[in-house]
């Protein structure tokens, strides 16, 4: 077997894309590809990552959250029909 690598660079800006692509010949001529992308920034981020302090967060008293529990369901009237269905039959299906 024959293992052929290569690396392709494209700029798709802000990012490159570096794209490594395997290439498998076998001893019978038979060809198998395989590729796995890698995505990098051009440049780092020019936006700083926001801050907790950016959000004016309030204090808030836990005592008021309340659990409100969903409303009962419906009930449902049943067909009185209990039967056992057998899963193991021998029938072919018909595909028409």
């Amino acid at each position: 077997m024959l293992t052929f690598m290569s690396e392709e660079l494209l700029d798709v800006d802000p990012y490159i894309l570096v794209m490594t692509i395997w290439t498998f010949v076998t001893d019978a001529f038979e060809v198998y590809m395989g590729y796995e992308p890698q995505w990098y920034l051009k440049e780092p981020p020019t936006i700083p990552d926001p801050l907790v302090e950016d959000f004016e967060l309030v204090d808030f008293d836990p005592a008021l959250l309340y659990e409100v529990p969903p409303p009962p369901a419906l009930l449902v009237k049943g067909i009185r029909k209990n039967e056992v269905i057998d899963l193991t039959s021998d029938t072919e299906s018909r595909v028409d």
